[in-house]
């Protein structure tokens, strides 16, 4: 059974009680759709240092990412280790920039800027090696800067802990999710934002396996589903007055 928070209302008041916490978070760099999806599909099941190490030295090995289609997968797995599943991705890697070039006759994703976010999502989970979380990405944080929502390990059970989501739901089911509750205001830096702090949270405080609930800036209304058995029906609605994010805390 699915549990919600409260309102979808309740939404922007996660936000901004997880941002009196962590900070507004603001994207000081977007790299292009498809060094976005290549660093997405590197970043599956992979620590983000050692994803984003991986992607320093593939860029270096292949600046021109043409050339990394047309690079043997022994050799890209080389550059990419240890990424989990290093094997997989150095073969799955060149053949999504080869699809690419052969569905558009060029190495872009601008299109997908044009196109139904639902489309573009279908479209590149079409991609060897592209899930709903590698797609979001491309679509959410490049700068294609969509209305799309990451969902990855850390959000999706901060989300379904929340009541967000339900508690038994995929990836992609929790991306639609939480879009259907996003003020219809919020643009695609709004939910980078949410992605950002939601990450952080379940990163720090919102664990697998030992959550820090009563460190939680969230915990008065948070059900916690999956926590603990006997709590969780149990719905604590927010306190009428929330902290101005914008002030500084004392």
């Amino acid at each position: 059974m699915l549990i919600r928070l409260a309102l979808p209302s309740d939404l922007p008041q996660v936000r901004d009680r997880l941002r009196a916490v962590f900070g507004p978070q603001r994207a000081d760099h977007r790299l292009d759709p498809v060094s976005q999806l290549i660093r997405a599909v590197l970043g599956v099941r992979t620590y983000d240092e050692v994803a984003w190490a991986a992607f320093i030295r593939l860029r270096a090995a292949y600046p021109n990412w043409t050339a990394l289609g047309e690079a043997e997968a022994d050799a890209v797995e080389q550059v990419i280790d240890p990424v989990t599943f290093a094997d997989q991705k150095a073969r799955q890697l060149p053949v999504l920039v080869r699809m690419i070039r052969l569905k558009r006759g060029d190495l872009e994703l601008d299109f997908l800027a044009h196109e139904p976010v639902d489309e573009a999502m279908a479209w590149l989970m079409r991609l060897p090696g592209v899930g709903p979380h590698a797609a979001a990405a491309t679509l959410n944080l490049s700068t294609l800067d969509q209305r799309a929502m990451v969902v990855d390990a850390h959000v999706n059970r901060v989300a379904r802990r929340l009541g967000l989501t339900a508690r038994q739901g995929d990836a992609a089911h929790a991306h639609d999710e939480i879009l259907d509750l996003a003020p219809d205001a919020w643009d695609g830096e709004a939910l980078a934002e949410l992605h950002h702090l939601m990450k952080a949270h379940g990163q720090s405080i919102c664990s697998h396996l030992d959550p820090a609930c009563t460190l939680c800036a969230l915990r008065e209304a948070c059900p916690r589903v999956g926590v603990t058995r006997d709590q969780e029906g149990e719905v604590v609605a927010f306190a009428p007055s929330l902290p101005d994010a914008s002030q500084p805390r004392v």
